[in-house]
């Protein structure tokens, strides 16, 4: 697969680096912070100081820099991903150690399921940003079914650091990434199959269904 990433490698020799980036910062011990978000929120400029690999002459994976520039859509047009639907899992703090021992944890038996109901819920609020009135009680079971469900064909994909300032007297705090992905079709099928299942009591209105039904209908257009 090829890669251009000569700007990348101008910015990098030049350390610190100062990336235009579009991912928001979450508070500095957040335990686990999946980032659905398609479009990346609030740009934030930020000096890169170290990162993964760095010490040994590597460079900072492609996919990374298209997470920061353009979300999990940047990633998913890669050509390894074109077939897939990516998750990345995001971890900021000050204790290296601590974050480390929050990577080698993750699993994704055990943390899919929330990666999955986020960027459902996501896909949601894009349709409609006052979901209780759109939906009703169908959308908190939704993503309460999404959260509990078994999902399979989910894989860990890759993992990557790096040590960052917002400016030049700013403190210093490290990121963590989490790469998934999970081949769409296997993905759509148990997304269906969570939704078959929802039935909240009371039940919704037939105008909440409706809306519901709207969204799945073109539930991956978007996503």
């Amino acid at each position: 697969m090829t890669r251009n990433l000569k700007f990348l490698w101008a910015v990098i020799s030049l350390i610190p680096v100062l990336f235009a980036s579009c991912v928001s910062e979450p508070d500095a011990w957040a335990s686990l912070t999946p980032d659905p978000t398609e479009v990346p929120q609030r740009p934030q400029d930020y000096y890169i100081e170290d990162f993964k690999g760095k010490a040994e002459g590597e460079s900072i994976p492609e996919w990374v820099i298209l997470y920061i520039e353009s979300g999990l859509q940047g990633i998913e047009t890669l050509e390894i991903y074109q077939f897939d639907y990516v998750f990345v899992s995001r971890n900021v703090g000050t204790n290296f150690n601590a974050l480390n021992h929050w990577l080698e944890g993750f699993s994704t038996d055990l943390d899919f399921p929330g990666l999955a109901a986020a960027r459902i819920e996501e896909r949601f609020l894009l349709a409609a940003p006052l979901p209780d009135r759109e939906y009703g009680p169908f959308f908190i079971e939704l993503i309460r079914a999404a959260s509990d469900a078994v999902w399979t064909g989910a894989t860990r994909e890759d993992n990557f650091w790096m040590l960052k300032r917002s400016g030049p007297d700013e403190a210093l705090s490290w990121e963590f990434l989490i790469l998934t992905a999970i081949p769409k079709p296997i993905f759509a099928s148990q997304f269906d199959a969570v939704f078959s299942r929802v039935s909240p009591r009371p039940p919704p209105s037939w105008e909440q269904l409706r809306a519901a039904a709207r969204v799945r209908q073109n539930f991956f257009e978007g996503f």
